[in-house]
C-alpha cells in the first residue's frame, strides 16, 4: 500500500508541474533521449521488484558470472595449447631417435646406389676347392629323371622329382701326375638357380661325384666327375643364372657357372 501511494504522489507530482509551470514551453526530448529515460526508469524500478529476475542487481550477477566463464575459457584454451606443444615435443624427440646419425648415412649413401644389388665376389671353383695343381671347369648341365654313371650303377630321381646334372672336369695342367683328393675336404655343395631356386647337393656313392672324389689325374688329362640335384618336376626349365655355394671347413665361397 505505502509504495501505491508513493506512486500515486509522484504521478500528482509530475501532472502539477506540466499543467502548472512558469508559463514557460515544455520540453521535448528526442527519440534517443526518451529511449534513455525509458530504460533507466524501467530498470531503476525492477530493482526492488522481487518478481523481477531482470533487475540491475542481475544483470551485475550475469556480468560477473560471464567474466568467470571468459576466465575459465581462457584458461582452457591454455592447456590445450600447452598439452599440444607438449605433444609434438615428443613426436619429435621420438622421430630423432629413429632418424640414423648424419654420419652414418653418408656412409650408408656411399656405399651403397639406389637401386643396386650387392656386389658378389665370385672365385674359381677349384679355388673354392682348395686345388692344387689341378683345375676344376664347368662343363655344362642337364635335367633327367635318372643319371647311370656306369652299368653297375644308377641314381634316379625321388617321385615327382627330376635330376640336375652339373658336369665338371677336373684338369691337370701340369707335367707330371697329380694326385686329387677331394674327399678329405669333405666339401657341401649349394646351388642357387636363376637367383630363386636354392637346392643341395645329393651325396652319392657314384665314383665320379666331385664331392667324394679321390684319384690320379695323369699330365694333361682329365677326369669327368658330376653333381647331382634334385629339384621339383617342373619348376628348371631353362637356366639363365646359376651359382654354386661351396663350403669347406666352415668357409664358404661363391662360384659362378651360369650367367
Amino acid at each position: 500500500m505505502k509504495k501505491n501511494r508513493l506512486a500515486a504522489g509522484a504521478l500528482a507530482f509530475a501532472v502539477s508541474v506540466t499543467a502548472c509551470g512558469c508559463g514557460e514551453k515544455v520540453y521535448e526530448m528526442t527519440n534517443e533521449e526518451e529511449a534513455a529515460v525509458v530504460y533507466y526508469s524501467a530498470h531503476a524500478v525492477t530493482k526492488f521488484n522481487k518478481r523481477q529476475s531482470e533487475g540491475i542487481k542481475d544483470v551485475a550477477l550475469l556480468k560477473v558470472k560471464m567474466e568467470q566463464m571468459e576466465q575459465m575459457e581462457k584458461e582452457a584454451l591454455e592447456r590445450r595449447k600447452q598439452e599440444e606443444k607438449e605433444q609434438k615435443e615428443a613426436q619429435k624427440e621420438q622421430e630423432d631417435k629413429n632418424v640414423p646419425s648424419a654420419d652414418n648415412g653418408q656412409q650408408n649413401a656411399s656405399n651403397e646406389k639406389p637401386g643396386s644389388e650387392p656386389q658378389v665376389k665370385y672365385v674359381s671353383l677349384a679355388k673354392a676347392l682348395g686345388l692344387s695343381g689341378v683345375d676344376a671347369v664347368y662343363r655344362g648341365y642337364e635335367l633327367v629323371s635318372a643319371y647311370q654313371a656306369s652299368q653297375s650303377y644308377m641314381v634316379r630321381a625321388n617321385s615327382g622329382n627330376e635330376l640336375l646334372v652339373v658336369h665338371v672336369n677336373l684338369k691337370n695342367g701340369t707335367g707330371k701326375t697329380a694326385e686329387c683328393d677331394i674327399l678329405s675336404k669333405m666339401p657341401s655343395f649349394r646351388l642357387l638357380i636363376n637367383g630363386e631356386l636354392s637346392v643341395n647337393a645329393d651325396t652319392t656313392i657314384l665314383l665320379n661325384d666331385l664331392g667324394t672324389y679321390q684319384g690320379k689325374i695323369k699330365a694333361g688329362k682329365k677326369a669327368r666327375t658330376v653333381l647331382i640335384f634334385q629339384v621339383k618336376k617342373g619348376t628348371v626349365k631353362s637356366i639363365d643364372k646359376m651359382e654354386l655355394d661351396v663350403t669347406v671347413n666352415g668357409s664358404g665361397s661363391q662360384v659362378q657357372l651360369v650367367g
